[in-house]
């Protein structure tokens, strides 16, 4: 049988249990009837510009605010960061360049949570910058990173369609625009004659607005081959008042890798390695001279190497 301190324990904890429920009772009482409440939470500011002629130019200041709220403690209850709340400022006319906007208690929407109102909100008005509204046509650049596989080559630039574009902005950044430049493009991953969409890069502008933003880009890419020309005669550039120049070899070999359609066009007689005229500037009649050469006669976009990099030169002495 249960001794007296056993049953004196259980009444005294049932005492407490029922105070407990009682206290729980009373606030759950509290709640439903709507006691005041109070919640501070940072909201977010929304500029929304009404005046098509000007535009925001970076964010306002300060980005969020202290919004006090006070109401049913049900409904405040409900109010948190993730609520989606903010602070729609209205610009209906622009004054300036520079604006200084009090914040008003009626641009924070609370229509869903009922019998709550803004009591305060902190700082009272924010700065905003806006520019005037311009609309220009820009060039755009072709930008790549990386090579091709090694099987490919380029047979002329690549090209993109179309190659201008509108951007509206803020006048002091859109009026001093002379080219935009796509987001490179991979060269590593692409077929012959490969089509790829490119976009342009807008990174760092701001609240810029570019048509079309999706642009075509072309690569014309081919095989690769390589040719040999054997026998390729070296001349030199004229020079006024130096008479003949003697070259050493007086030919050399040349290779050549580019496109198939590029390399296979290359006509052997119209190849010669030359000697540029300032590689002979002041040369003395017994001076031997090492000099470089380069190539005429082969196309763009066909990488040349010859079997020399240097040749001798001398004056010609006599008849």
């Amino acid at each position: 049988m249960p001794g007296p301190s056993f049953l004196g324990g259980l009444a005294r904890n049932g005492r407490l249990k029922a105070a407990a429920f009682g206290l729980a009772l009373f606030l759950w009482v509290l709640v439903r009837v709507g006691a005041p409440g109070q919640r501070d939470l940072l909201v977010p500011v929304d500029i929304r510009l009404d005046d098509p002629g000007w535009v925001l130019v970076g964010d306002p200041i300060p980005t969020t605010v202290l919004v006090r709220f006070r109401g049913p403690p049900s409904e405040i209850f409900r109010l948190t960061g993730l609520a989606g709340l903010s602070v729609s400022v209205p610009i209906t006319e622009v004054s300036g360049e520079e604006m200084v906007i009090p914040l008003q208690p009626a641009w924070v929407p609370v229509d869903g949570y009922r019998g709550v109102q803004v009591e305060d909100i902190v700082p009272g008005a924010i700065n905003v910058s806006l520019d005037r509204l311009v609309t220009r046509t820009i060039p755009v650049r072709v930008a790549t990173r990386g090579r091709l596989p090694e099987h490919l080559a380029l047979a002329r630039a690549p090209s993109l369609t179309p190659n201008v574009v509108r951007v509206s902005g803020p006048a002091t950044l859109v009026e001093n625009l002379d080219t935009l430049d796509i987001v490179p493009v991979a060269l590593g991953e692409l077929d012959e004659q490969a089509t790829v969409e490119a976009v342009v890069d807008t990174a760092g502008m701001g609240r810029v607005t570019v048509a079309p933003y999706v642009l075509t880009l072309r690569i014309p890419a081919e095989e690769s081959i390589e040719r040999v020309f054997a026998g390729v005669p070296v001349i030199t550039d004229r020079l006024l008042g130096y008479g003949p120049i003697e070259v050493f070899p007086e030919s050399v070999q040349v290779t050549v890798t580019g496109a198939r359609s590029r390399v296979l066009a290359i006509e052997p007689n119209f190849l010669r390695a030359v000697v540029p005229a300032y590689a002979i500037q002041d040369l003395t009649e017994v001076e031997m001279r090492r000099v470089p050469i380069g190539v005429e006669g082969v196309p763009p976009f066909v990488f040349v190497v010859t079997g020399v990099d240097t040749v001798a030169v001398r004056r010609r002495v006599g008849p």
